[in-house]
Parts: C-alpha cells; structure tokens; sequence
C-alpha cells in the first residue's frame, strides 16, 4: 500500500517540474517556460488568445482533408513563446488543422520557450530554433520540413507540402546569429 501511496505523489510532482510559469519583463504577462500540452494553452490568460484564434480560424478544408492520408508515422514539435505575437495566432490555428486532420493533439510535443529561445530542458538545442513559432514536422524521426514563426502559404498548404515531400524554403531558412563582439 506504501508504494501506491508513493507512487502517487511522484505522478503528481514530476509533470509539475516539466513547465514553469514566470513573469514576462518586457510585458508583465504571464510565461511558460518548458514542457506544455494543449490544455495548459487553454486557461487562464493564455486561454484567452488560443480560444479567439482556433474558434475564428476557417482553414482550407480540402487540403486539410487530403493530408489525412500523409499522417502515418509523422510526428510534430512545436517550439513557442507564449509572449509571441506569431505564437499566439499560429499555435491555436495549427490545433485547429491537426484537429481537422485526425491527427492526436497529444501526439505533437510542446515546448514553450523563454525570449532567450531556451526551454530550461535542452529539448531546442542543436534544432537551430531561432524564431518561434517553429513547428518541426518529422516521419520516422527524420524532419520532413519546417515552419518556422509564419507559413510561407496557409499553415495547411504548408503542412500539406511538407508532408507530400514539397515543403517549401521556410522563412528564415539560411538565417544565421549575428557576430558577438
């Protein structure tokens, strides 16, 4: 009975050490930093934003359901800020496509990033996330493609080529840090 009761509490603290929520200095609004799902986008003062923006968002349906057919063994990372402008709109609409699609919203990782494109956990380095949002669309663990802070089309023409094999050059796709003196 002691290793249920203990096993409990693990469960209940290690999701709570995935994700932080701190103060943004620039905007005095609230930030998550770290490992998120869906749902902590859908309350409070980020609820507000990602509601407008799915409940307001009317994609192309036909190619929303044409890539349907391209899902099977695709995985999704999303790389946001939730003090992004760009991350406020594109994030709540590509839910809104995935759900179109079929495709599981617990199936796509979420990770929310400080200003400093950092997640407190690793999951960005060596992934070139420079501009967010940056959704990363993968099959079979190798990237198919990239959309990186806005589509180059719609979010669902975007998706449709990347999983086609056609995605196009994302934005900022030969971008480069500047020096440091």
């Amino acid at each position: 009975m002691n290793f249920i009761y203990y096993f409990m509490i693990i469960l209940t603290i290690l999701p709570s050490q995935n994700l932080k929520t701190s103060m943004d200095e620039k905007t005095g609004d609230p930030m998550m930093v770290g490992i998120a799902q869906r749902s902590d986008l859908t309350v409070g003062h980020y609820g507000e934003w990602f509601e407008e923006e799915y409940s307001e968002y009317g994609g192309d349906e036909e190619l929303i359901t044409a890539s349907k057919y391209f899902l099977k063994e695709i995985d999704i990372e999303t790389f946001l800020g939730t003090w992004c402008e760009d991350s406020r709109r594109e994030v709540p609409r590509l839910y809104k496509i995935l759900d179109g699609m079929g495709f599981p919203s617990g199936e796509m990782d979420l990770i929310t990033l400080d200003r400093d494109k950092k997640s407190g956990h690793g999951l960005e380095d060596g992934k070139n996330i420079h501009h967010v949002p940056t959704i990363i669309i993968y099959k079979k663990g190798k990237e198919l493609g990239r959309i990186i802070e806005s589509p180059i089309g719609s979010l669902e023409e975007d998706i449709f080529n990347i999983l086609i094999g056609a995605g196009p050059d994302p934005n900022y796709y030969d971008w480069e840090p500047e020096e440091e003196n």
